[in-house]
């Protein structure tokens, strides 16, 4: 089965000017967006900041290259939700290769989910790995540009 990112990412999931240095505020602004688009209801928003912490704890998804891709499986996530925050000054994600992060690719799903959670990360790893990509999504201007770019990287993959 494969999966296609654009059937979980809308342009109400895209953060053009992320703010926060450290992973906790970044990771709580994230959900603050998710919340005021809908996508996540505000009951759980500490159940799922909890779940994305205890998740880095056991190691940073900070990849190396300027992404992070945080993630957790909830059993009150009905639907995927793919959310891509972009900050222009960086963060402190203590990641792998010791630089800041720029472009945070949050996947949150049901604990049931795990084969469509995996291929997503997955996928997600791989597009990720293009620095030509993650240089043009740091410039992307509009929500509408970083779905255009998501689109023709996983294009060029799949």
């Amino acid at each position: 089965m494969q999966v296609d990112l654009l059937n979980y990412l809308d342009k109400e999931n895209i953060i053009l000017n992320l703010k926060g240095k450290s992973k906790r505020k970044v990771l709580s602004n994230i959900i603050d967006h998710l919340i005021s688009v809908k996508k996540i209801d505000k009951k759980y928003r500490k159940e799922i900041l909890k779940a994305l912490i205890q998740r880095e704890e056991m190691g940073s998804t900070g990849i190396g290259g300027g992404i992070a891709l945080p993630h957790a499986r909830l059993e009150f996530i009905n639907n995927v939700v793919l959310s891509i925050g972009i900050s222009s000054g960086g963060i402190n994600f203590d990641s792998l290769d010791g630089g800041s992060v720029y472009v945070v690719a949050l996947l949150l799903s049901n604990h049931k989910e795990a084969g469509i959670h995996l291929k997503m990360l997955a996928l997600l790893a791989r597009i990720l790995r293009d620095k030509y990509f993650v240089e043009n999504l740091k410039e992307a201007k509009t929500e509408e540009e970083v779905i255009s770019l998501v689109k023709k990287q996983t294009s060029l993959i799949q």
